[in-house]
Order: structure tokens, then C-alpha cells, then sequence
């Protein structure tokens, strides 16, 4: 009886060690996806190990995600790309790609770090990030796949590249 508590016990410590192995705070490692951008290709954030990289969520519906999004993205764009130490995955939670697509013409994004995510994958990816299209958030994710920064400034992410 005492070994049949004993696993019970040790069943559930390891089943609650492995809940906060993925955690969508600072310290964490980084739930991991993958998304399919409009050509075809899937970029998972697994084959990404070894940089950072920072994850945009992001909706028309909060002004406060697309604005950081375009913050990044300009932030980006103003660094030479043989120094490309930080590669952005700006997800879009619409559930419009007309919409998104839209949007990244009008915002003049760069094309090839939006990914439009909808039905089952949105539902996924928002559950394990905790996200809804109201309050978008973004994460910095170190070498390690481990969360470094919520939300970061291009402050922050200009004293990573230093």
C-alpha cells in the first residue's frame, strides 16, 4: 500500500513539474508551435534554437498589439541582415486573412515574419500562450527557447543585440 502512495505521489509531482516547464512568463521555456506562412513553408519555433526570437501576437481588434508589431518590425528592418540576431514571428489572430492581409500592405510589414493563424492552430497556440485577441502580448524567447522578456521594448531587445 505504501509503494502504491508513494507513485501516486511521485505521479503527481512530476505531472506538475511538467506543467510549468511551459509557461508563458519570464524564466520559462516557450510553449513550442509551428505556423505555415503564405507560401507554403512552416517555420517552427523549434528549428529557430540557437537565436532569439521574439513572438508577436497580434489582432486589428488591440491597437496595442499592431502597434508593437509595426514597432518590431521597423525595429528589425533597421538592422543590417548579416547581423539578423533576433528573428520575429508576428502571429495574427484574425480571423480574417483578407483582413491580415490587408493590414500588412497597408502597415508595409515584412511579409515574411506575419503568419496568419486561424481555426484549430489559432485555438492552439492561444490556449498555450494564453491569449486572446483583446490583449495580445509578446514574448522574447533566448538561444535556449527559454522566455526572457513579456512584452518587450525596442530597448530591451536593443540591449540583447549589445
Amino acid at each position: 500500500m505504501s509503494i502504491i502512495a508513494l507513485f501516486v505521489v511521485l505521479l503527481f509531482t512530476v505531472s506538475a513539474g511538467s506543467d510549468r516547464a511551459y509557461k508563458t512568463e519570464t524564466g520559462f521555456n516557450a510553449p513550442r508551435f509551428e505556423v505555415r506562412a503564405t507560401d507554403g513553408n512552416v517555420v517552427s519555433l523549434s528549428e529557430l534554437k540557437g537565436r532569439y526570437v521574439l513572438v508577436s501576437f497580434w489582432s486589428s481588434t488591440d491597437a496595442g498589439s499592431r502597434i508593437n508589431t509595426n514597432l518590431y518590425d521597423r525595429f528589425l528592418k533597421s538592422m543590417p541582415s548579416e547581423e539578423e540576431q533576433i528573428c520575429l514571428l508576428s502571429v495574427n489572430l484574425d480571423r480574417s486573412e483578407l483582413l491580415f492581409r490587408e493590414i500588412v500592405r497597408r502597415d508595409n510589414l515584412n511579409a515574411k515574419s506575419q503568419f496568419h493563424v486561424y481555426g484549430d492552430q489559432a485555438s492552439d497556440m492561444m490556449r498555450s500562450y494564453g491569449q486572446n485577441t483583446k490583449d495580445c502580448q509578446s514574448y522574447l524567447i533566448d538561444p535556449n527557447g527559454v522566455i526572457v522578456a513579456v512584452n518587450p521594448d525596442v530597448d530591451a531587445l536593443t540591449r540583447v543585440l549589445s
